[in-house]
């Protein structure tokens, strides 16, 4: 009889657990989200993305990203939205901000917006190059260990992103706008004078 007994038992939280692993109806789907710009359309599977922060809303910072023309001119570009973590401000290390990183695979860059989710804005924005504080006409040396480098231009308000290995010119940007971007390169001159 104790044998019965058990076996009942058994049986009973088995039906029981049974119950347990069927999925919920009430689940929601996973948000996606579309940037859309005439006839382009691409979605973005916001449930894809790794958020490196515990209390931002990705769904509502993808948003607030996607109305920026910069997120536009990288994902029709071919860039993805790699990630969404804290950022810091240089000047003032108590100000505490979000960055979307928008990665190129095929480069091995990435580029960072960074988004105010309180103000719902976006702020500046920066690409993952080495700095290089020489210039490419002048005798300095180009830093060898990496594949693309940027530089700026004292008299303009621009950064440059070079390819090294092919000295093309990748991007050309400032903290708000990206004015040039790959992956029709570009001449170098036409940017940086000859």
């Amino acid at each position: 009889m104790r044998q019965n007994s058990v076996l009942l038992v058994a049986l009973l939280l088995l039906a029981l657990g049974a119950g347990c692993t069927s999925t919920p109806e009430n689940v929601t789907p996973a948000p996606v989200l579309h940037y859309e710009q005439g006839d382009t359309s691409i979605p973005i599977n916001v449930s894809e993305i790794p958020v490196r922060r515990f209390d931002v809303n990705a769904t509502e910072v993808i948003g607030i990203v996607l109305a920026d023309q910069r997120a536009g001119i990288l994902l029709e570009g071919g860039w993805k939205i790699a990630s969404i973590r804290a950022g810091f401000e240089e000047e003032d290390p108590n100000r505490e901000h979000i960055d979307v990183e928008f990665r190129n695979d095929e480069l091995s860059l990435s580029f960072f917006i960074e988004v105010d989710e309180r103000e719902r804005q976006t702020g500046r924005g920066r690409c993952s190059a080495t700095i290089w504080m020489g210039h490419p006409w002048t005798s300095e040396p180009f830093p060898e260990e990496e594949d693309y480098y940027q530089t700026g231009d004292p008299h303009r308000d621009q950064l440059y992103v070079l390819d090294h290995h092919n000295e093309r010119l990748v991007m050309v940007y400032n903290e708000t706008t990206i004015f040039y971007l790959y992956p029709s390169y570009g001449d170098v001159t036409k940017w940086m004078g000859d």
